[in-house]
């Protein structure tokens, strides 16, 4: 009896209920589900392996401990049919909370260095005496260039227009342009080409690190997508056999609303169907899984 005490970490006359604990406590760290589904054959063979043995160990010594002084007496094996609804919708519906809050959290994230970056600008430009508005001028240099050429260009038109005939009528209309874009080049603010080269490098420093921030985003929130449909994924591949009681049981709360969540996209496979209405007490939670997917996860629906 004493290597079954070993198996669950204990010492040996340890009580009902520590041996209870213990079994409870390793089911959370050992058990084969906890495994990555990239594990290799042999690796999850093992920790299968280990597993059985702490199952064993836990029902022999729930049966046959010898400590008279705890009152806990072996768990009863019932009827998978009987047993207690197993998944909390309060409990289910506060993982889907905290799933959406880290998502917001993320958005939030991302809105407070585009605010941080925002007001990084703003002191780079007062520092060099600029403004926000001056992110939209040009160079003094090129204004000048542009009225020069749109003023030369115009005078050509004044003097084709004198030629008369079609051809002078198309040097008037010329001219009439060019008269436009002066005035659009007299109206156009304008920095000192040493300010314009300052402000351009301000600029592109202000877009790189916008770029960053959005990047940043689209990864974590990329992450926690992929960890939401890997989850879901490894529910749905899990071999029917192993959906016991005591399997959902010792699932933390976030895998039991991910197992939810895989019970729904599997709604059309007769097997899981009647798993549904058979077994585990998940019949109660059919309407905890629309909630909870609408809630949430809209998409896996």
């Amino acid at each position: 009896m004493s290597h079954y005490y070993k198996i669950l970490g204990l010492q040996p006359g340890a009580s009902k209920a520590d041996i209870k604990a213990a079994y409870r406590r390793l089911c959370q760290e050992c058990h084969p589900d906890k495994l990555p589904p990239e594990t290799p054959t042999r690796a999850r063979q093992v920790v299968e392996e280990h597993f059985k043995q702490i199952n064993e160990a836990y029902h022999y010594l729930m049966e046959h401990g010898d400590c008279p002084s705890s009152s806990v007496e072996p768990e009863p094996v019932r009827d998978v049919g009987a047993v207690r609804p197993i998944f909390d919708p309060v409990r289910m519906e506060a993982v889907a909370q905290k799933l959406e809050q880290e998502r917001w959290a993320i958005e939030r994230e991302y809105e407070r260095a585009i605010n941080a970056i925002n007001n990084q600008q703003q002191k780079e430009l007062a520092y060099h005496g600029l403004k926000l508005d001056d992110l939209d001028a040009i160079s003094s240099a090129r204004k000048w260039g542009d009225l020069i050429q749109s003023s030369i260009l115009f005078l050509v038109g004044l003097l084709v227009g004198r030629i008369g005939g079609f051809l002078g009528f198309l040097g008037y209309v010329w001219a009439f342009f060019c008269f436009l874009y002066m005035l659009a080049a007299i109206g156009t603010k304008a920095v000192s080409p040493r300010k314009y080269m300052i402000m351009c490098e301000i600029k592109r420093k202000t877009e790189a690190a916008k770029t960053d921030a959005l990047q940043k985003k689209e990864r974590r929130l990329h992450q926690q997508s992929a960890y939401i449909d890997r989850r879901i994924e490894h529910f749905k591949n899990l071999p029917l056999e192993m959906l016991s009681e005591s399997f959902v049981q010792n699932l933390s709360d976030e895998d039991q609303f991910f197992l939810l969540l895989a019970m729904k996209q599997k709604e059309k496979d007769d097997q899981w169907q009647h798993l549904v209405g058979a077994g585990l007490g998940i019949a109660a939670a059919a309407g905890v899984v629309l909630l909870l997917s609408q809630l949430f996860l809209g998409k896996s629906s």
